[in-house]
């Protein structure tokens, strides 16, 4: 969670604003400074300048009456001391006045010089004040130090200024920040992106660091995890297409080769025959190669008609193996067959599609006067059905591979067989469609024949 883009993305935000708020405060807080040492003080001359003009008008009876009332009209406070020592205040911040005010100021006053004065109230919380200004005036016929201070500093002004300067300040800092952390953030995305773009034109060996903790780094885990199965595809498709090409050649070779001898005058009738049986046989085997090609991609796809429904497994078992009576008998092979009474719901042309392949893959290998056997049973509620023959067996380092598609083992053993190595591949196809399991049967003997087992659920309705 704290580790997660959410709250990194949230985290950087309030880090954002806060740093905002902060810079914004110190600026703001010199341009108020700024404001006390630069404007207030000429505003202050022109009061003290009023105030001395209009003394010299009114000619006010009581000092302290005139300027209690000046302070009152206009907001500020005001502190006089004359040449003989006698002091008038007037306004709230007065006596702050006086706190504040030393001889060597009141020296400088009465020496004609103008005398700025910072004035703070004592508790921490209280808002800035304005600075007081001290000049030498004449009332009447008596000189008189005059200290001027607004009570606040000008409300329609610096309300204004600041909220503009705060404002700019916080969309500026609050704008430099982002395109920072943007950049951090937007860069492996940026790297995705060229990633992906190099994985659309072909090259699947990009891989993106996937140090991060976040979402982001969950991403680029899974780009390289796809990238890999990219590369593993590209090179299954590259083996599918080799494997196809090399299977298709082998008869088109024999075709043309013997169709090329029958126009040959020397040809007798006996060998005419022969390389027309070739041809027709090598025709055949294109067409199988075809129809098992075909009958992969649609298995492959999601639209392949399923049509499961209840029907008699053991009977099943038992019609594949009569109808393939021809071949197992010419080869004289016993078949073995031991059958439960079993009722599967279940697509019945495909599964018959895996009995005869397997049958056809047991009897192929399995040498003259051999013997092949069939069993079917159930076991913890799955139904059981292996086939086991005598035949050349598996090798150790085939027993990973023998599903693949076009794999076909050690040749050498038999090289007189024939195959495309598809078979095995629809066979688990159709299994794995059905919910169910197909592999070497791991308690079998695979040196002295083969023996493979199928595991089915009794009832399966869709893939």
């Amino acid at each position: 969670m704290i580790r997660g883009l959410y709250f990194r993305i949230t985290a950087t935000f309030l880090v954002i604003v806060l740093i905002s708020i902060g810079v914004a405060f110190l600026f703001t807080n010199q341009m108020f400074k700024r404001d006390a040492r630069g404007q207030l003080p000429n505003q202050l001359e022109k009061s003290i300048a009023r105030i001395e003009q209009l003394y010299a008008v009114s000619k006010p009876a009581d000092l302290q009456a005139f300027l209690e009332e000046i302070s009152s009209l206009q907001g500020q406070s005001i502190v006089a001391i004359s040449s003989s020592n006698y002091l008038v205040r007037a306004g709230e911040r007065s006596e702050l006045i006086m706190e504040r005010l030393t001889f060597e100021q009141l020296r400088k006053v009465f020496g004609g010089s103008s005398v700025r004065l910072d004035v703070y109230a004592s508790e921490e919380v209280s808002p800035p004040s304005p600075p007081a200004l001290g000049k030498l005036v004449s009332f009447g016929n008596e000189r008189w130090a005059l200290f001027v201070q607004l009570n606040r500093f000008p409300q329609n002004s610096n309300f204004l200024w600041t909220a503009v300067t705060l404002l700019v300040t916080l969309l500026l800092v609050g704008s430099v920040l982002i395109l920072i952390v943007a950049r951090y953030l937007v860069r492996p995305l940026k790297m995705m992106t060229n990633a992906a773009t190099r994985m659309s034109q072909g090259d699947f060996s990009v891989r993106l660091p996937a140090r991060r903790g976040d979402e982001l780094g969950e991403l680029a885990q899974g780009m390289n995890k796809m990238a890999l199965s990219l590369s593993q595809l590209e090179m299954m498709r590259q083996d599918f297409v080799s494997n196809v090409s090399h299977e298709m050649q082998s008869p088109l070779t024999s075709i043309g080769g013997f169709a090329e001898a029958l126009r040959s005058e020397e040809v007798t009738g006996a060998e005419r025959e022969r390389y027309i049986s070739i041809i027709k046989q090598e025709s055949m085997r294109l067409s199988r190669l075809s129809e098992n090609l075909l009958n992969l991609a649609s298995l492959d796809s999601q639209q392949h008609p399923f049509h499961p429904q209840p029907y008699r497994l053991d009977r099943q078992l038992r019609d594949v193996v009569l109808a393939c009576e021809p071949q197992w008998m010419a080869k004289r092979q016993t078949v073995e067959l031991l059958m439960e009474e079993t009722v599967i719901t279940a697509d019945r042309d495909q599964l018959n599609q895996v009995w005869m392949n397997l049958l056809a893959n047991s009897m192929k290998f399995t040498p003259e006067d051999g013997k092949i056997f069939l069993s079917l049973s159930e076991k913890d509620g799955s139904i059981v059905v292996r086939i086991t023959d005598t035949g050349i067996g598996v090798h150790e380092e085939d027993r990973e591979r023998i599903f693949e598609r076009f794999y076909k083992g050690d040749l050498s053993r038999d090289r007189s067989q024939g195959g495309s190595g598809l078979g095995l591949s629809i066979a688990q196809t159709i299994i794995h469609i059905h919910g169910g399991t197909i592999a070497l049967d791991p308690s079998a003997d695979q040196l002295t024949g083969a023996s493979f087992m199928i595991k089915l659920p009794f009832a399966r309705t869709a893939a």
